[in-house]
Parts: C-alpha cells; structure tokens; sequence
C-alpha cells in the first residue's frame, strides 16, 4: 500500500511538471495510465479496479476533465488488464507493450466517446488517427522502458 501511494504521489509531480517537457508534436505520454497498468499486473481485478479509479480521480482533479471520466477509463482498464494479463502471461515485455498500447486506445476511445456526449465535436477519426494513437504508442514505449528498471521491477511485483 504504502509502495502504491509513494508511486501515485510520484505520478501526481511529474505528470504535470516533467512530462510536458517530453511532449512531441503535442503529444505526451500518460503516467497514470502506466500506473494502472502497473498496479493491474501485480494484484487481482478488484484491486486492479479499485486502484484505477483512485489513480483516474486523482487524475480528473489534476487534469481539468468532467471529473469522472478518467475514473472511469482507468478502473475498467484496470479490470480488463488484470484479466488479460492473467490469460496472456505478460511476462515478456512485448506482450506488455502490446496490451499497454491497447489499453491507451481504449483509454483514448472513451475519452472521445465521453466528451462527444457532453457536446464537445471532435472529428473521431481525425482525433482517433492523430491523438490517440500516437499518445498510446508513446504512453506504451514509455510505460513498458519504465517497468523494464530494475528498481521498477520490484515495486510493480510488490503487493500494492
């Protein structure tokens, strides 16, 4: 627990100030999708759920969004990544940069869904081929090099 919210408090400092400075071309990778991702990995689906919805509040309340929806995107990926990642054995740090990067498509996907109910137009595929992609293959290339440190690695196979 304590490892989990040293971890959150870290995401919470540097996903504001040191991850802009890494943008390219206006995209920026997310760490507290890394962090949901990380936490799903090394706990069952109800704490993977759990945890992406504190990680996703604390989230919205960084970010400026309706507050709720990043809550809602990380507890359903951290769901769906603690199943997968039981199924698929994602050991191998290819199958973890391939379900990252899906997760930050569907993360992307309800992301767009949600503010086209609440009235904010975006092209889909303009949006979907020019901002969620490239934000999920970066948020993926960063996420899977991050959990690859050695001392990474055994904060994400702590029991959070």
């Amino acid at each position: 627990m304590t490892a989990f919210l040293l971890a959150l408090l870290g995401v919470c400092l540097l996903q504001p100030t040191l991850v802009p400075r890494l943008a390219i071309g206006g995209i920026q990778p997310d760490l507290f999708l890394v962090l949901a991702f990380a936490l799903s990995l090394s706990v069952g689906a109800e704490m993977a759920t759990a945890g992406g919805f504190l990680i996703g509040l604390y989230q919205d309340t960084l970010s400026g969004a309706p507050l709720g929806l990043n809550a809602f995107t990380l507890s359903l990926i951290g769901f769906l990544v603690s199943r997968l990642s039981r199924q698929l054995g994602t050991a191998q740090l290819p199958a973890r940069f391939i379900l990252l990067f899906l997760a930050g498509i569907v993360s992307g996907l309800i992301t767009l869904l949600v503010l086209r109910f609440f009235q904010v137009h975006r092209p889909l595929s303009v949006s979907f081929f020019w901002t969620v992609l490239p934000a999920a293959f970066y948020t993926a290339t960063l996420g899977v090099g991050l959990l690859a440190i050695p001392k990474l690695k055994t904060i994400s196979g702590a029991n959070w």
